[in-house]
């Protein structure tokens, strides 16, 4: 694949750097010892929070990683500009954001169309995006536990999504099906070439440098540490299939490989293009019996004493939804298809097409309560689904007045430059400060 730098690899942005999954697939990809990886240009990376953008420069190297801040992903116009700029896009930000998704398609379209004189090559988007897609809905709609999906029939999974999506609009489905069903992705002649990972509980240590827990597993063992007892939502027959982090990393450095070496000849794209990263299985209800079998194990439950007892013996609680929600930002339907939902999916397309071959298995995830238990005592656990499913302002509003002219730069040896120079030309520049629409940007380069 080629693009208009002087090299001839790809360069990729990826959005989530900061999170828990960008995070770990950063670091995959900086540390990956494969030719193909080591020789591309930097990796450009969308980042909230000065003070992030310079913890990553100190581990990473200027040489490797080029931090750009923004705002939120309401911003996306300049979301679409930075990924024309790019031949990869790695979104695994917000998986609930439809418009920002939409934005990486439109200007990944671009990219290929300022490059059709040089090359055939298309650009490529890989999205993430979770189970709770195809989950359904056993308390407030109708329970389907005998369903699972197959990832080989990757048409069947989108025309299910599409009509459940029709009936019921959920973001981060929505999000998936902006991304696929674009029509420079799914039309007549594509212009991008999209897959969705579409993730199951994740669990394990992440490897990047800010947010290191996953979701479900700490969620639970913080409920069950500081109420004494689990939790169960429905009939206790929900399902859910576990991928380890550095696995579901590792399978997104694969995709890479696979467009770097092989012009993505083993990707599905568009309608066919979900995939499901799956290394195993777990009814809900023994997320919590295995939250509280740790608990146990180590002493730190039963817990009496300031006027609390907690139970003696493990026990898990029947809840309605609206307790459930307590744990997904007050969400009732992230909390329905969450904690008691049915979403079995079995992935092959993964380790047939890309040898991806998952090494963390039922030993790790058992390893993993113990794991998440010491954690929690230590008060090292304070992540809350909010991140996921809501957008936050992360970063203040920068200084200076509003238009279209570029402000006044005021860090040491910065430039300021107008959008042309920005999208024409990404070195030589130290910080740069100027405004698209009425929007800042800053960027580090």
């Amino acid at each position: 694949m080629s693009s208009s730098s002087s090299s001839s690899y790809p360069k990729i942005l990826l959005t989530g750097a900061t999170g828990y999954v960008g995070g770990t697939v950063l670091h995959r990809l900086l540390t990956s010892p494969e030719a193909s990886i080591r020789a591309l240009p930097k990796v450009s990376v969308l980042v909230r929070g000065e003070e992030r953008v310079d913890e990553l420069l100190r581990t990473y190297g200027r040489d490797r990683v080029l931090p750009i801040l923004f705002r939120n992903y309401d911003e996306t116009e300049l979301i679409e500009m930075l990924a024309s700029q790019h031949d990869i896009v790695i979104n695994a930000g917000s998986g609930f954001h439809p418009a920002s998704a939409e934005a990486m398609v439109r200007g990944l379209r671009q990219r290929s169309r300022q490059q059709q004189r040089n090359t055939t090559a298309k650009p490529w988007m890989l999205h993430t995006s979770g189970c709770s897609n195809v989950s359904d809905r056993p308390l407030t709609g109708e329970a389907f536990p005998d369903r699972e999906l197959h990832d080989a029939d990757g048409t069947t999974v989108y025309d299910f999504e599409k009509a459940e999506n029709e009936r019921e609009w959920y973001p981060q489905r929505a999000s998936e099906l902006a991304v696929l069903g674009h029509p420079a992705v799914s039309g007549p002649s594509p212009e991008v070439g999209a897959v969705s990972i579409q993730a199951p509980c994740i669990f394990g240590e992440g490897e990047g440098l800010f947010q290191r827990a996953g979701l479900m597993v700490p969620i639970m063992m913080r409920y069950v540490v500081e109420k004494g007892y689990g939790f169960q939502l429905g009939d206790g027959t929900g399902v859910i299939d576990y991928v380890h982090v550095a696995d579901l990393a590792d399978l997104y450095v694969r995709c890479v490989r696979d467009i770097v070496e092989n012009a993505a000849q083993n990707l599905p794209s568009g309608a066919r293009g979900i995939v499901f990263p799956t290394a195993g299985r777990v009814y809900m209800r023994d997320i919590a019996q295995g939250c509280l079998d740790a608990a146990f194990a180590a002493g730190v439950l039963p817990r009496g004493g300031d006027g609390v007892m907690t139970p003696l013996r493990k026990y898990i609680r029947q809840v309605d939804l609206q307790e459930a929600a307590t744990t997904t930002a007050g969400n009732v339907v992230v909390a329905e298809v969450g904690w008691a939902g049915h979403r079995a999916t079995k992935g092959t397309v993964a380790r047939e097409r890309l040898g991806w071959a998952p090494v963390h298995a039922a030993e790790a995830w058992a390893q993993d309560f113990v794991d998440e238990l010491r954690h929690v005592v230590a008060g090292k656990r304070t992540v809350t689904i909010d991140s996921c499913i809501a957008e936050k302002e992360m970063l203040p509003h920068l200084e200076g007045g509003g238009g279209s002219a570029p402000l006044r730069c005021t860090f040491e040896r910065a430039t300021c430059l107008t959008l042309n120079n920005i999208v024409g030309e990404w070195s030589g520049i130290s910080v740069l400060r100027t405004t698209i629409g009425r929007r800042r940007f800053v960027a580090l380069l």
